[in-house]
């Protein structure tokens, strides 16, 4: 069975239309037509992390099937951790800060972490880009960066729980902060920042509000 096959039968399992599938994730209906029919052959990690809460799937799994883990564990394990490196880093500082911390569960919807203090409920999702060395490095990242964007906004603004108060992204490589600094959201009433994390040092280095 392709990916595509299985998407197809995992969406209709969980009687999700490509259409629903689409708006709840972010990613384009043609693009989830695209994979299921297998017009699309690479499928990018970040759609695939997209689609897995809504599908109430683990991301590993769809990784797995999408033949990264077995063909590309090296991404995988990069991934996970440079992952367990931002909580390290972030979490302490919170708990420092007065907020509770919970991590959740892998490709849920909420983020990494999730910190509250009183009626505050602040959400940090940490975006894991690997270094290119080709040519055509800035166009890439600046394309792959406005892409996780666009999903991410789109989700948050049919988010359809009221409790969350900040939602941020934080990302490890300069370049991608600077890019995603030059894309704030629009029309969102959730306070949204980006965060930029120094991993080997193991400090925040900066965050800036996006909507003000």
């Amino acid at each position: 069975m392709s990916f595509g096959e299985y998407l197809k039968q995992l969406r209709k399992d969980k009687s999700i239309s490509q259409r629903e599938l689409a708006e709840k994730s972010g990613v384009s209906n043609a693009e989830i037509s695209r994979i299921e029919t297998g017009g699309r052959q690479k499928i990018s990690p970040d759609v695939l992390r997209a689609i897995a809460p809504i599908l109430e799937i683990p991301y590993e799994e769809l990784m797995d099937k999408a033949g990264y883990i077995n063909s590309k564990s090296s991404f995988m394990t990069e991934h996970r951790e440079a992952e367990e490196l931002f909580i390290a880093t972030v979490t302490p500082k919170l708990i420092m800060d007065g907020w509770s911390v919970e991590r959740t569960r892998r490709a849920s919807f909420a983020g990494d972490l999730v910190a509250k203090k009183g009626k505050e409920e602040w959400h940090i999702d940490y975006r894991f880009f690997r270094t290119r060395e080709d040519n055509d490095k800035h166009f890439r990242y600046d394309m792959r960066t406005r892409e996780l964007l666009w999903r991410t906004y789109g989700r948050l603004a049919i988010y359809d729980k009221d409790n969350i108060t900040k939602y941020t992204i934080a990302v490890s490589d300069d370049k991608i902060y600077e890019i995603v600094l030059k894309y704030p959201p629009r029309l969102l009433r959730l306070k949204v920042t980006a965060m930029l994390i120094d991993l080997e040092e193991g400090k925040i280095i900066d965050e800036q509000i996006l909507n003000e």
